[in-house]
């Protein structure tokens, strides 16, 4: 368990809910920081701190719905079938341009270009 974890165990009273728990350990994974993972749910990690120490006073179920999306909740890739959220939005980024000498990049290219979530109305509502 980490001192994060701990951290914000302690702020929620013992009764950590699932979702804050998923972004603890977001932030814990390897490679990842608060900072990068509060910019993936286009947040600061000044906010995610305040989340983690519960005492955010804005709009916590925003969050919590931000969280859920790209941390706990999968999505079904055309190409690649159930992935979460977090893989989605890696290979939309890295499927910008085509890749002629990447057989597997190419049909992410493709795949990626067809699908809703890749549109500013998409569920996601953002073009990354």
């Amino acid at each position: 368990m980490s001192g994060r974890f701990r951290k914000a165990e302690d702020a929620w009273c013992g009764e950590l809910p699932d979702w804050v728990a998923a972004l603890v350990a977001a932030c814990d994974a390897n490679g990842a920081s608060q900072n990068k993972v509060a910019k993936k749910i286009g947040y600061s990690s000044a906010v995610i701190s305040l989340v983690l120490n519960n005492t955010y006073t804005g709009d916590m179920d925003k969050i919590e719905k931000n969280v859920r999306d790209f941390f706990m909740r999968g999505v079904t890739c055309p190409a690649l079938g159930d992935i979460t959220a977090d893989q989605c939005l890696a290979w939309r980024l890295e499927s910008k341009e085509p890749n002629p000498s990447s057989p597997h990049k190419s049909r992410m290219f493709h795949a990626c270009r067809k699908c809703p979530r890749n549109r500013k109305d998409g569920p996601e509502g953002v073009n990354k």
